[in-house]
């Protein structure tokens, strides 16, 4: 599996940032700004998302934390700060998991560490049928529906974007995800016992990942907990509150 990425190498530690589905290494470009230069970053794009190639074959959650992996390898990159958003969350605590002595910390945005509920693989199923059938109608729906109904009227320039990025991403790879994400295993009972710092990022509105969910898996996990007033994509919304609640990192 190849990925594309990005490499802002500044001789600091390194921060790992995956985005989620339907988005693309782009969306983190506010983070980015806000976080300076007190950390490099490494931008990585899930497969067939932004410049990403798309997978021949099926893979999993579990295959894309191995690719990141040999990105790290490749750049020498011994150990990094995990941040993920959404699916990128998935992919970042599978990989907290598989390599765990690489991990400084692991900060989840509007993501969890657990596998998919009974209700959300029935809806993943969901979205694989109409996704084949009406690919423009389900990118549409399914962004509106990751964004509170003040942030659709607030955020009208990202979600246009948003959209015009996810309609470059071929049914094929869309499907891929849907069926990585549906079918992955949690690493929830294994965070348990991890000595890096854990912390997850709610939106009180979040219509996706309820903030009662992420609560339940703080307490699980004893983590460190963040609620924004605000949907399932804060990194675009407030990305400024999230550039603030980043400063564990540095401890």
């Amino acid at each position: 599996m190849q990925l594309t990425y990005t490499f802002k190498d500044l001789n600091k530690p390194v921060i790992l940032m995956l985005h989620g589905f339907l988005g693309s290494a782009a969306q983190w470009s506010g983070m980015v700004g806000g976080l300076g230069n007190d950390f490099s970053q490494l931008l990585v794009e899930l497969p067939g998302h932004g410049l990403s190639p798309e997978s021949k074959t099926a893979f999993s959650i579990d295959d894309i934390a191995h690719a990141i992996n040999k990105i790290l390898e490749q750049e020498a990159i011994e150990k990094v700060h995990v941040l993920g958003h959404s699916m990128g969350g998935y992919v970042g605590s599978a990989f907290a998991k598989a390599y765990t002595s690489k991990v400084l910390s692991l900060t989840l945005i509007n993501s969890i560490t657990g596998p998919d509920a009974k209700e959300r693989k029935l809806l993943r199923d969901r979205a694989i049928t109409l996704i084949e059938k009406y690919q423009e109608a389900y990118v549409s729906m399914a962004i509106n529906n990751l964004f509170t109904e003040d942030e659709r009227k607030n955020h009208k320039k990202e979600i246009k974007e948003m959209k015009i990025a996810a309609g470059q991403i071929s049914i094929e790879s869309i499907i891929k995800s849907l069926k990585a994400m549906r079918d992955r295993s949690g690493v929830t009972d294994f965070l348990k016992e991890v000595a890096f710092p854990v912390h997850l990022i709610s939106g009180s509105n979040d219509a996706v990942i309820s903030q009662g969910l992420i609560i339940e898996e703080v307490r699980l996990l004893n983590a460190m907990h963040t609620s924004l007033e605000g949907g399932h994509m804060l990194l675009l919304t407030h990305v400024n509150e999230l550039s603030q609640n980043m400063h564990f990192i540095e401890n």
